[in-house]
């Protein structure tokens, strides 16, 4: 069972060989919290508003996006748990490491930052390209 983050997801749906790919492929289970698909669209906006990717690579990243079996899961579930640690992360992070935290998951992620943030009690998985 794996949460994973919008950085290792965006990896994933815009560079065929990202090595998280692999991992989203896998047999583990792929959980994130709702917050996960406004920040992908999120992230993907930037990239097409920056020209970094086409406009057709955007919405193929959507489209691969949308068939990826993440599992998600509501806010009110987390929220307390995330609003502690809030001072060690963003919110947006903060959710992802409380639901690493009630489901005993590991994180996957691609931000240093929140792999080295102290304050969780989760397993996280740095993943760089």
């Amino acid at each position: 069972m794996l949460v994973v983050d919008a950085s290792v997801v965006i990896g994933a749906i815009t560079t065929s060989a990202h090595p998280v790919t692999e991992l989203l492929a896998g047999d583990d289970d792929l959980h994130a919290p709702h917050l996960l698909d406004v920040e992908v669209d999120s992230a993907l906006a930037r990239l097409e508003r920056h020209a970094v990717l086409e406009p057709g690579v955007v919405e193929a990243a959507r489209v691969l996006f949308s068939v990826l079996p993440i599992e998600r899961h509501a806010h009110a579930s987390i929220a307390d748990r995330a609003w502690e640690i809030r001072n060690n992360l963003s919110t947006y992070d903060a959710s992802y490491v409380a639901l690493a935290e009630a489901l005993g998951a590991a994180l996957v992620t691609s931000d240093r930052r929140l792999a080295e943030a102290p304050g969780n009690h989760a397993d996280v998985v740095l993943v760089t390209a």
